[in-house]
């Protein structure tokens, strides 16, 4: 089964501050540890090491950690606890990827904030009508959804059974008046 894929038009971009005690900065050499450690609250399995760090950003064509990988980070001391990658592919789409947060820092408005961060930066780096963002993402990655949903993102049906998939999360989350697009940002008429 294909995962869930969502667009954002770069229309409204929520603008969130961060959350007291936290702070968010750009990655640095040595992070990769850090990184892989918060990518094991949901996106990579436990045995991960650098090599999925090596895969999944180094391996992405015009991503530069430098500019593009973000760390939420608590204020005490400084450690990372969150992670987003905001970045324009080749073919001058963004991409929203590898979005993660320990559990131990859920629940403080963390994933919203950094979302905002990203998105902001593309949307300075895709000015203009026609651009957009995208992201994919799993069923079962509920406050995820809940987070792209409020940040602006619409859900796309893309492949057979998204509207019945789409339907069904939304009924789960009790959220509606979702506008589907199709895979190039096109409205479907569809609203769920």
């Amino acid at each position: 089964m294909r995962q869930l894929m969502m667009i954002h038009l770069l229309d409204a971009i929520p603008d969130k501050a961060a959350p007291e005690g936290f702070f968010i900065r750009n990655w640095q050499p040595g992070d990769e540890e850090s990184w892989v450690e918060i990518c094991k609250y949901g996106l990579l399995g436990p045995d991960a090491t650098v090599n999925e760090w090596n895969r999944a950003i180094l391996g992405q064509g015009h991503l530069d950690p430098k500019t593009d990988t973000f760390f939420v980070c608590r204020s005490s001391d400084g450690a990372p606890v969150a992670t987003i990658t905001g970045y324009v592919r080749t073919d001058g789409v963004g991409d929203i990827h590898m979005v993660a947060c320990r559990e131990d820092a859920r629940g403080h408005g963390i994933g919203e904030f950094m979302l905002s961060r990203a998105m902001q930066k593309l949307r300075a780096e895709l000015p203009g009508d026609g651009h957009r963002v995208e992201l994919t993402t799993d069923d079962w990655r509920i406050p995820a959804i809940v987070g792209y949903l409020r940040g602006g993102f619409h859900p796309v049906e893309y492949d057979e059974g998204m509207v019945e998939r789409w339907t069904k999360i939304c009924d789960t989350i009790r959220m509606h008046g979702f506008e589907m697009l199709t895979e190039t940002g096109e409205p479907t008429g569809i609203v769920l």
